[in-house]
């Protein structure tokens, strides 16, 4: 009993500091839709879906290994961990740097068919850079993850971008609406806290940026991330292809309705973030110490998981278009988009520990699959319902394509007997 009362005061310490950087989050947007006209804050939440898009393209699964390996080290070896860490960046900065190439060749590519050609030269050029800038941000979150420190992995991974871009939109508040001033400050923000991430690796500096005890060379690296990249890269996809897809085929305006309703349905999933890096990090001591104890441990996360979503969703659909008006008053337009949406991400959330399991008995191809699948149907659903629906067809999409992959995992997890020892 003490165990499940742990568990769920540690799930609660993570969904309240999750919670503070949704706030966050949605104050940098809600600043960003009242201040800007609504093809201006398009553009931006684009752009804030497109970085972090190819920079997760470009990490290549390693953080999944990262927080993987590391959990499993001894607590007290610290000069291990940073052993791994300092090696995962090393192929983060490589591969960084071939993505930040492929996106200055595409520019102008990126200019006509995303963002109407409204977007200027120079923000584009500068959030190349911003590629690798997130991709410190997130390496350093997964470090933190894996050796127990929740609170702190969630405040870098998603409380300080935000802090940090509501800093500069303080001190250059005069300027934002001029000359796409908002655009630099996005890639300022990635900037300041790129640098600031490491101020709560203060335990490993020693033996990260003197000690010379590599373990891994890059390709070693390479092959240990790269089976577990499908399953970052598809679920990521999942939930922004249609963002990225009303991009390309709606205008700007559209643009910034689908998004706004989009980033409202994730709250949800904000929730979901706090319990993963709780749940995951236990239930893999769990399974390599304490086998026994597995599957009384999957089946109460599992109810955490379904009551605590459950109930998140529940009030947000009854709060939505409270939510959508503190917006401006014309993104109450994406009401319908954001109840579908809403759905959605409680039928894919309900999949969380069952998809963990996967992971742990090294059963990935089925999720890869899975997702593989799901994401096949989301791009045939938009493209088929984008055209006549608009924004409601993006979000008809989703409920479809969460559907096909929570479906799936349920019926692989019981045929393939995953919470067996063997």
């Amino acid at each position: 009993m003490s165990k499940t009362r742990s568990l769920l005061h540690t799930s609660i310490h993570s969904t309240v500091s999750r919670f503070l950087g949704v706030g966050l989050n949605y104050t940098v947007i809600l600043i960003l839709t009242n201040t800007l006209s609504t093809d201006e804050s398009g553009m931006v939440l684009l752009l804030m879906v497109l970085i972090p898009a190819a920079a997760l393209f470009s990490r290549l699964g390693v953080e999944q290994w990262l927080v993987r390996d590391v959990a499993r080290l001894p607590a007290t070896d610290t000069r291990l961990q940073a052993a791994y860490l300092r090696d995962a960046y090393k192929l983060v900065l490589l591969s960084s740097g071939i993505f930040i190439a492929l996106w200055l060749v595409c520019i102008p590519a990126i200019q006509q068919r995303l963002f109407d050609n409204a977007i200027h030269t120079v923000p584009l050029w500068l959030a190349a850079v911003g590629i690798l800038l997130f991709n410190v941000v997130m390496m350093n979150a997964a470090f933190l993850k894996a050796v127990h420190h929740t609170s702190p992995s969630l405040l870098v991974q998603n409380s300080l971008p935000a802090v940090t871009f509501l800093v500069l939109i303080g001190l250059f508040w005069q300027l934002l609406t001029v000359n796409q001033t908002h655009l630099l400050l996005y890639s300022g923000s990635l900037l300041l806290a790129g640098l600031l991430s490491f101020w709560w690796l203060r335990p490993w500096w020693r033996d990260l940026f003197v000690r010379q005890n590599s373990r891994w060379s890059v390709r070693e690296v390479w092959q240990h991330s790269l089976p577990l990249a499908p399953v970052s890269l598809l679920a990521f996809l999942l939930l922004w292809a249609d963002t990225l897809l009303t991009g390309w085929l709606l205008n700007n305006h559209d643009v910034a309705l689908y998004s706004v309703a989009a980033r409202l349905s994730f709250v949800s999933l904000f929730f979901l973030g706090a319990m993963d890096a709780t749940i995951y990090p236990r239930l893999l001591r769990i399974h390599q110490q304490q086998p026994e104890r597995v599957q009384g441990f999957f089946w109460k996360a599992t109810a955490l998981v379904a009551g605590i979503l459950g109930s998140v969703t529940l009030l947000l659909l009854l709060l939505s278009d409270v939510l959508l008006a503190l917006f401006k008053p014309e993104y109450l337009q994406a009401g319908t988009a954001l109840s579908i949406l809403l759905l959605a991400q409680l039928i894919r959330a309900l999949s969380l520990t069952f998809s963990f399991m996967f992971i742990i008995k090294e059963q990935v191809r089925y999720l890869n699959i899975l997702l593989g699948t799901a994401l096949g149907v989301d791009i045939a659903a938009n493209l088929l319902l984008i055209p006549p629906y608009g924004i409601a067809g993006a979000a008809s999409a989703t409920l479809l394509a969460n559907l096909v992959l929570t479906g799936g995992v349920v019926v692989l997890f019981f045929k393939n007997h995953l919470l067996t020892r063997h």
